[in-house]
């Protein structure tokens, strides 16, 4: 696996409360609870306001992490032409990765722009330009019957990722709906988001979260000077690996759809809080040692029950004298070795506790990996040398460690042969780490 073809982006109150289950925990008429980006904000009568600035401004809920219930709340914007834009983010991460739906009032009775009423964006590459250019009248509709432009309007989001409708002054059906959010995420702060120059008012905000345990939450690691894998929202567009990346995530994203999970990015020092809400650690080929503490809170998790998917690849993409991973999983009896001294491409999985037929992978110069359960091999020398194990730990955990990356690349394409199924062998795995 010496090059690989980059791939390019392809599409590129006045009482408010914070409800779970209907059970109100936290009363947000309190500025403390809080905090704001690019503008000044007012709280008066149960209004909170938020004033103009150039750039976009939020105002997000301290301690918010919020993915499927309902927000409502009333919003009200001016009759501006383009200088009036609210909403409301979720999703955040930060003050520039987020999601938001907002309105535009100065469309709302203008029949040349009725299209344009209403917003979904992913942010911070995923603006409207960028979506209604590549998906043009996906994004964003009309309002029926529109709001007046320089009324207050009711909104109502219903999320359940990673779906979300939008529902307009009380209209019993959705106004607008997002089939599936441009986010693998799916959780995070919700806000009060006002566009470039734009100021907004807010009231009779109420969000009833639903709980999140039936998903499956995966953490990638990306902390470690990993070759491949990033969070492509952390990356600027000018970087030239973000085509890939994006390619990847898209693939992981109807992966996490597959098996009903989220996927976050650990972009610190693993720890035992990090990894406290976490089902499965995603490591995949690091050029960076884990530090003492990391290894343990890592041993930690693993012991209590936590799932690992561990990938390494030939010396051509990082060594065993870049990285300490065999730290991390030698006292599960399973370690990395040197080269597979095969030269062909072509692998293959085989049938048993992870798949249920065997599988042709992308595989090209691996690592080998010893110990555990063999269940990936290349089609050269067949099964002399394993390029894929697992393990049960005698505490509950699960590991998967594969010596090869391309698959867990998605890499379906490779010196002449296009059916790889790498999807399916991504599937498999995280399936069988969740359970």
């Amino acid at each position: 696996m010496k090059s690989l073809k980059t791939v390019f982006l392809p599409i590129l109150l006045f009482t408010i409360s914070f409800s779970i289950l209907g059970q109100v925990n936290k009363k947000l008429d309190d500025p403390k609870s809080w905090e704001v980006h690019n503008r000044e904000v007012s709280f008066n009568n149960g209004v909170i306001h938020l004033n103009s600035n150039p750039g976009d401004g939020i105002l997000w809920l301290k301690g918010s992490d919020f993915q499927n219930g309902t927000i409502e709340l009333n919003i009200k914007g001016k009759n501006k032409i383009g200088a009036s834009f609210v909403g409301v983010a979720f999703n955040g991460k930060d003050n520039s990765i987020f999601d938001a739906v907002y309105f535009r009032p100065f469309n709302f009775q203008n029949p040349e722009k009725k299209e344009h009423m209403v917003q979904y964006i992913a942010m911070p590459h995923l603006d409207w330009k960028t979506l209604r250019e590549g998906h043009p009248g996906k994004y964003e509709t009309h309002i029926a019957p529109a709001p007046v432009p320089n009324d207050w309007f009711h909104v109502k989001l219903e999320i359940n990722y990673p779906k979300v409708e939008v529902y307009v002054n009380r209209s019993p059906t959705p106004t607008f709906t997002i089939e599936e959010q441009i986010n693998v995420s799916g959780h995070g702060k919700i806000g009060l988001w006002v566009g470039e120059s734009s100021e907004g008012w807010f009231k009779n905000i109420s969000i009833k979260q639903k709980k999140m345990e039936n998903y499956t939450r995966i953490l990638m690691d990306v902390a470690h000077n990993q070759v491949f894998w990033n969070d492509p929202k952390s990356m600027k567009l000018e970087n030239e690996k973000i085509g890939r990346v994006y390619m990847m995530t898209e693939e992981l994203f109807k992966t996490s759809r597959a098996i009903n999970a989220t996927v976050d990015y650990a972009k610190g020092e693993i720890d035992s809080n990090m990894l406290s809400d976490i089902d499965i650690l995603y490591i995949h080929i690091p050029k960076k040692q884990y530090t003492k503490k990391e290894v343990k809170a890592i041993h930690r998790f693993i012991d209590d029950g936590g799932s690992l998917f561990i990938i390494m690849d030939s010396d051509y993409w990082s060594s065993l004298n870049d990285t300490n991973v065999n730290d991390i999983i030698t006292p599960y009896g399973i370690q990395y070795g040197d080269a597979i001294p095969d030269k062909l491409p072509g692998g293959h999985t085989i049938k048993g506790e992870i798949h249920d037929k065997p599988l042709k992978i992308s595989y090209h110069e691996a690592r080998k990996v010893i110990g555990g359960t063999p269940f990936v091999y290349g089609d050269e020398l067949g099964k002399a040398y394993p390029a894929g194990t697992f393990t049960n730990t005698k505490k509950g955990g699960k590991i998967v460690a594969m010596g090869e990356a391309m698959t867990s690349l998605y890499m379906t394409s490779w010196q002449g042969v296009d059916d790889y199924q790498c999807q399916e062998f991504m599937q498999d795995v995280f399936s069988w780490l969740k359970k």
